[in-house]
């Protein structure tokens, strides 16, 4: 798994770079969202996952749910 992300993160670089886009993310929320998408939301707001968001613009509440925060992220992200 390590391996498939780290080929994913250096693909969407190389990518990003192509194209003369650079993403609003950081790249450890940019991994969140892709593990996100292929169905690995977590069960409960991790302080990690908050820390996260954080990072990247997203103010947590304790009502938010981690599905909540990946949407926040994504908006973030343009899409």
């Amino acid at each position: 798994m390590d391996e498939f992300l780290a080929e994913l993160e250096a693909r969407m670089a190389a990518a990003s770079k192509a194209a003369g886009v650079r993403s609003p993310l950081t790249a450890e929320a940019e991994d969140v969202l892709a593990t996100a998408d292929r169905g690995g939301v977590p069960m409960f707001t991790s302080a990690n996952l908050a820390r996260i968001a954080l990072e990247n613009g997203v103010d947590v509440s304790p009502e938010m749910t981690p599905n909540d925060i990946m949407d926040a992220l994504r908006r973030r992200q343009g899409r």
